[in-house]
């Protein structure tokens, strides 16, 4: 067993969000309290994250509000004015993140190496992880153990949510999708929502499976899911399940289907057979880790006919910001994929 390389163990971990990437935080957790069981864990994180994860026992977590920096600064400041961590592994690169690291006193503070870093990150570290060009998220994690001396790795991702069948799926076979992603702009990971008809249609009356379509509480999620649940057949639950419960819902599913998201990687991390959508970013980095077989993966197309590169020309990490780039995921793919899985 490899024990971490500092005398008295108090590891600090920086991570907010999002909700894919605590997904992909979970084995670093389990990994650090299976192979250096005395280490002392705190954790820094979003509020809706915290309700994700916050059944892991063993971990202090400090749960802030993204949205009122002022607050979290004084939090920060309070809660840590008399502590000092012997690591911070700071494995946020925004800078909200970098500032909140501030406030947070370590002997070694450790993140990302350049190729991964932005908004002056490398001013808010004194050590970085080695170089890890070309790799998963998951894998550009796991860099930070090595820096703390754990070679091994867990990939234990169970995360203590008691089940409890929704009371609209009792008894019942059915998919999951989500069409909605971030509302950051120029996004643009969203599948046209007249293909979800098709396929909800298609599962229906090939498999006799219900759809069951999630989703948050924005207004444009609620009134495009309500304007989706007028033209066709399906259980609207868009805006009706916090994560737990949502969590529960895909438990039970027989496979998801959307684009990069959130609940994409819940899906995945639950084992569940998933069909990831993916052309305005790489799988390759950002996909449902170990379960990529049914992927639609139009990401290399969309970089040829936007950007005239092949994906070992462009940058590792680069998004098209092309609105056109989810077209060229077909129907008749996923309709294929769907039949994979569904004839096992």
């Amino acid at each position: 067993m490899t024990q971490l390389k500092v005398s008295n163990k108090s590891v600090c971990i920086l991570r907010l969000s999002s909700i894919g990437d605590i997904t992909h935080m979970i084995p670093i957790i389990k990994t650090i309290q299976t192979y250096s069981p005395k280490t002392d864990i705190t954790w820094i994180i979003g509020k809706t994250e915290y309700s994700l994860v916050k059944n892991i026992t063993g971990i202090e977590f400090i749960v802030i509000d993204k949205k009122k920096f002022t607050s979290t600064i004084s939090t920060l400041v309070s809660l840590f004015k008399n502590r000092k961590f012997d690591i911070l592994l700071h494995m946020q690169v925004s800078l909200r993140s970098n500032i909140f690291s501030l406030f947070v006193r370590a002997q070694k503070k450790i993140g990302f190496d350049k190729s991964n870093a932005k908004n002056l990150h490398n001013l808010f570290i004194n050590e970085s992880i080695d170089a890890s060009p070309k790799l998963h998220v998951m894998e550009v994690f796991f860099k930070f153990l090595l820096k703390i001396g754990i070679e091994q790795r867990s990939y234990d991702r169970d995360i203590n949510i008691k089940y409890v069948e929704h009371q609209s799926l009792v008894n019942k076979k059915y998919i999951v999708f989500n069409p909605f992603t971030s509302s950051r702009s120029f996004n643009y990971r969203e599948w046209n929502l007249n293909n979800y008809k098709e396929i909800i249609n298609y599962v229906s009356d090939k498999y006799d499976i219900d759809a069951v379509m999630v989703g948050g509480y924005s207004q444009y999620e609620l009134s495009q899911s309500k304007l989706l649940e007028s033209q066709i057949k399906l259980n609207n639950l868009v805006g009706k399940t916090n994560l737990s419960e949502l969590y529960n819902i895909l438990k039970n599913c027989e496979l998801y289907i959307g684009p990069d998201s959130g609940t994409l990687h819940i899906a995945s991390m639950l084992n569940k057979h998933v069909i990831g959508l993916y052309a305005t970013s790489n799988p390759e980095r950002t996909g449902p880790i170990g379960n990529m077989k049914y992927t639609v993966n139009k990401y290399p197309k969309a970089l040829m006919e936007f950007h005239k590169l092949t994906v070992n020309q462009a940058k590792w990490g680069k998004r098209i910001r092309n609105k056109n780039a989810m077209d060229l995921i077909t129907v008749e793919e996923v309709m294929k994929n769907i039949d994979g899985i569904l004839k096992l």
